[in-house]
């Protein structure tokens, strides 16, 4: 696809399509106008949706084993709830209340592997000790408690007999955990887990606890098992909204395998009673991917709050420059259309809105509004400047632009499937997304828009006329000032300032991390409810849901080989002593707990046996279900918590473990593989992006590159787009430096994609300047003036427009969207400033003009003067 729109496949391909969009423009309109409708009713069926294996690099060696071991060993899908006494310790007969209530909750909470539920109350928690008679053990809570003084002093001495603390209670016993895995699937239905309906129902276990009230939905009507005034539904925290009357509420009955009952919100009754479970002392904090992934889709609502914000603000600003309300609206619906068009394709595909994923819509938007802006720009151009009607006004319009706008597009979209080479599931599906907006606005701009310009009713045209006018004669100082850069000599401290500015972000650049730089969760404020949550585990528990697994491998009953638990015993006791590591482990360090037990508690035994059969007297008490080791005992892992997942906590944590890895001879009873948990999934993305990042960025200059070099089948146009382009792609690299920002999963793919608007700039610019220069034969400044005054301008608005809508992020309350907020705020005018700045001090050098005696410039609106 050529971006002059004068070779011969651009006149061809205008002739064919020219007469099919205009000469039968209902019909157009009628088509596109079905398709919003069959777009948009896929659209209101798409959902928040995600999942935790498309974080996953799968072709990472950790990945191999974490597949492998997952059964045995669990996953790293963890979540943590934690049971908090406000005052005092646990041992009260109303904190084991609520804490084994709690374990229920948890425990029945659709989507959890039931076998690996640990807390004081489940049977897989026990203690050992030493009497008189020999050895014996049994549950940390025996099985008939009841919350009496002596059973409550009992509990807390088994609590001190085994290795619970810091575990499952609290290092200073003021709290208790319970741990849970959640299951990708459902074993029996293979349904994909609700990762945020499963957020919202361990919200619910929390306000089961902290709320006084509660809520009951009795029906209105007999529905299925249910009867008139039935109470069919319990909640402990109002979700409801202003369109609850007519929202679903699905309800499962308590007869095993009945069919779910819907009920609409005008056939329930909601009221509000005392909560007989409600704890006054207590708090409860909860932890983990699926809940971290809750809250952001939580918070996303707010960020579609934007959306409408940044509509209303970008119309404002066009209605300004347009000097028509009704003109600035139509890029914005086409731009609204294409998003609705993007959702609906997402949809239809089968792929979710993944709450990672949320601000793609924005990137469409931006991109399609740069592409309306341009379109709406050329169409005043010729309304005010040549006096034609809106229809014929449409259709030079489109002769002139739909060529380089579809190359424009198109080098988007080779840059963007770049983004594919990431082997991670939620990179490639932004990418995806991202090519159906692209497709979208192929069609909602450069037909729908130019389309319905035709019919923009101008009531009064000379008045119209006069406000492009005046705005252009207003402008004109400023073209005529900007387009001295075409002069060499200042073309050069252009570039040579260029270059200075270059080799700063590339030597600041060098700090940026990859990976998370913050604790918590950085997608929210460090005072979200989960970060405050996050904080809160790490200072009372020695773990936390940040873990990596180590699987040290042998041969079968290598747990009653000396030579193998040593070694495992001096991996972990290495570990511990590594920067970052909270805690380690075990069967090794469980082994010597037990073994120490058999000899009184005296220090001096507190070491691992080296005969066979003591060993196997201090492993017996941990079958495979503890998660200690597999059924031969031929993999033991070993279990490192982090204080937390920052970048370079991983780096340090997995550096020790490969030092200690490497310096074990090949012949050895026992080696070492990583990894597994979720610190062993970040590590493992960390070294994906680590090393595509690079190459994903050269193949996308690469691809750029070459889809401008065949628009303009030149050099000139290669360098003058290009190189602005990577200037500021090295500097939003510095900028995110300055603002803590690692490169990460969640905003690799958006840094990508904001640089396809600056290839937008680019084209649009160089497109415009190449024609006036080679086919209308003008000197180079006056090329340059020209090419400010026909498409510059509607640069430096689209970069403003931008930058002022991503503006309103600031004010998010996800921290991920502050920080890319600012990001594309700089990117957006960076862009804008490379392109009209930079671009002609390259074509100073590239682009020949032709001779003349003297230089004319032009006024912008169409006259010249001689310089």
């Amino acid at each position: 696809m050529h971006g002059d729109s004068r070779s011969k496949f651009a006149q061809l391909f205008v002739r064919v399509t020219e007469p099919m969009i205009f000469n039968r423009r209902w019909a157009t309109l009628l088509v596109l106008g079905l398709a919003t409708l069959f777009f948009g009713y896929h659209a209101t069926q798409l959902r928040m949706d995600t999942g935790f294996d498309k974080q996953l690099p799968l072709g990472h060696p950790y990945m191999g084993i974490y597949h492998q071991y997952q059964s045995e060993f669990g996953g790293a899908n963890i979540v943590l709830l934690a049971v908090m006494q406000k005052n005092g310790d646990i041992y009260t007969p109303e904190f084991m209340d609520s804490l084994r209530k709690a374990t229920d909750a948890v425990y029945f909470t659709p989507g959890v592997d039931r076998s690996r539920v640990s807390s004081l109350f489940t049977p897989n928690v026990r203690y050992m000790e030493v009497v008189e008679s020999g050895f014996q053990g049994g549950n940390v809570v025996p099985a008939d408690f009841t919350p009496t003084l002596e059973m409550l002093a009992k509990v807390r001495s088994n609590v001190s007999k085994s290795d619970v603390r810091g575990r499952l209670v609290a290092n200073d016993q003021s709290a208790a955990m319970i741990v849970s895995e959640l299951l990708e699937k459902d074993p029996v239905t293979g349904k994909k887990l609700d990762y945020i309906d499963t957020a919202h129902r361990l919200e619910q276990v929390r306000h089961r606890f902290i709320s006084p009230t509660k809520l009951e939905y009795v029906a209105k009507v007999d529905a299925g098992p249910y009867k008139k005034g039935d109470v069919v539904k319990t909640a402990y925290l109002d979700t409801r909204s202003w369109a609850f009357p007519l929202s679903t509420v699905v309800v499962q009955p308590d007869e095993v395998d009945a069919a779910p009952v819907e009920f609409r919100g005008y056939q329930l009754d909601v009221r509000t009673v005392d909560n007989p479970d409600y704890n006054p002392n207590i708090d409860i904090a909860i932890i983990g991917f699926a809940k971290a992934v809750g809250d952001i889709a939580d918070s996303a609502v707010e960020v579609f709050s934007f959306f409408g914000l940044t509509l209303i603000l970008v119309w404002l600003l066009l209605w300004q420059y347009c000097g028509s309300p009704s003109i600035a609206l139509l890029p914005l619906i086409c731009g609204v259309l294409a998003v609705v068009w993007e959702l609906g394709m997402l949809q239809l595909f089968g792929y979710g809105l993944d709450p990672f994923a949320v601000l793609m819509p924005f990137i469409v938007l931006a991109i399609s509004t740069s592409h309306g802006i341009q379109i709406t720009n050329f169409w005043l151009n010729e309304v005010a400047d040549n006096g034609l009607p809106s229809f014929e006004a449409s259709r030079a319009t489109y002769r002139r632009l739909v060529i380089p706008g579809i190359s424009a597009l198109l080098t988007n979209f080779v840059g963007f499937g770049t983004i594919l080479l990431i082997p991670i599931g939620i990179i490639q599906e932004m990418a995806v997304n991202a090519m159906f907006g692209l497709f979208a606005i192929v069609l909602c701009k450069k037909v729908l828009l130019p389309c319905l310009l035709s019919f923009a009713p101008l009531k009064n045209p000379e008045k119209f006329r006069e406000h492009q006018h005046k705005r252009d004669l207003k402008l004109a100082p400023v073209w005529r000032t900007i387009s001295v850069i075409t002069k060499r000599p200042v073309a050069a401290v252009v570039l040579v300032g260029a270059v200075g500015l270059w080799g700063w972000a590339e030597y600041v650049s060098q700090d940026l991390k990859i990976g998370e730089l913050h604790e918590g969760v950085p997608e929210l404020r460090p005072d979200a409810r989960y970060n405050e949550d996050s904080r809160a585990i790490t200072n009372a528990f020695s773990i936390g849901v940040d873990v990596i697994k180590v699987i040290a491998e042998s041969r079968p009953d290598g747990c009653i080989d000396h030579a193998v638990m040593g070694k495992i015993d001096e991996f972990a006791w290495r570990m511990e002593n590594v920067d970052g590591v909270q805690s380690t482990m075990s069967l090794a360090k469980t082994s010597r707990a037990v073994f120490n037990a058999y000899n009184e508690n005296n220090p001096k035994w507190h070491v691992l046996p080296r005969e066979s059969g003591a060993l196997v007297v201090t492993v017996q008490p941990f079958p495979s279900s503890t998660g200690l080791l597999n059924e031969d005992c031929s993999a033991i892992p070993i279990l490192v918590y982090s204080v937390d997942h920052k970048a370079e906590t991983i780096d340090r944590i997995v550096a020790a473990a490969q030092a200690f890895i490497d310096e074990q001879s090949t012949d050895g009873p026992v080696s070492f593989r990583l990894a597994t948990g979720n610190v062993g999934v970040m590590a493992a993305a960390n070294d994906v992006i680590k090393e595509t990042e690079s190459k994903v960025l050269l193949w996308l200059f690469l691809g750029i590159g070459a889809c401008v070099l065949l628009s303009f089948r030149s050099f000139a146009g290669l360098v003058c787009v290009l190189v602005p382009l990577a200037l500021v792609s090295v500097l939003s690299y510095a900028v995110m430096v300055y603002l803590q920002i690692g490169i990460k999963v969640s905003n690799l793919a958006v840094a990508a994609f904001a640089a396809g608007i600056g290839v937008d700039y680019g084209i649009y610019i160089y497109s415009v300047l190449e024609e006036c220069v080679l086919n209308k034969g003008m000197t180079l400044r006056k090329a340059y003036e020209e090419t400010l005054h026909q498409t510059g301008k509607a640069v430096v608005v689209t970069a403003l427009t931008l930058a002022a809508s991503v503006c309103t992020w600031f004010f998010s309350g996800l921290q991920f969207q502050v920080d890319m907020g600012i990001l594309l705020t700089i990117m957006f005018i960076a862009n804008a400033v490379a392109a009209v700045v930079l671009l002609p001090a390259f074509a100073a050098f590239l682009l020949k003009a032709k001779p003349a005696a003297e230089e004319t410039v032009g006024t912008g609106t169409g006259d010249t003067v001689t310089a």
